[in-house]
């Protein structure tokens, strides 16, 4: 298997983590770093031995990265006129503990177990469906589904 089929994995693997496992923004630059790696040397442009070049231009790119993508990813992140997960309002979550009437409890929405709070002064057991009616910073306000 050549070296750049590696470099190519890497960068996938980091891009994964970036997406999937570890929050922040660190993973992206090194793995769109090795790809490019990964890039230039199936291109030809690097030989496949030149191992101290190879990671040589993986260091370089990530920081270029780094410095070329950071601002504008936090820009992007951070932009006060974006919309505020307005997509999560009116849909339907499962309860995972239950919510008491005047406490907190844990909805399954779309995949990911939230925070949740009951915006209808109801309490709701374990598997009821609810809606999810507000978002007050990372609790979803539900309501009993009509």
């Amino acid at each position: 298997m050549s070296i750049s089929i590696y470099w190519l994995i890497g960068g996938a693997v980091l891009l994964a983590l970036e997406a999937f496992g570890i929050p922040g923004i660190g993973f992206l630059f090194a793995g769109l770093a090795a790809i490019l790696v990964g890039a230039v040397v199936e291109a030809g442009l690097i030989a496949h031995d030149a191992m101290v070049a190879q990671w040589a231009i993986f260091f370089l790119a990530t920081g270029l990265f780094a410095l070329l993508l950071w601002k504008k990813l936090k820009q992007w992140r951070m932009n006060p006129n974006a919309p505020r997960y307005s997509n999560i309002v009116g849909t339907e979550a499962q309860v995972t503990h239950a919510i008491v009437a005047d406490g907190e409890g844990e909805v399954r929405w779309s995949g990911t177990l939230m925070r949740a709070r009951a915006a209808d002064a109801q309490s709701h057991a374990v598997g009821a469906v609810v809606v999810v009616r507000a978002l007050e910073g990372n609790v979803l306000q539900v309501a009993t589904r009509d």
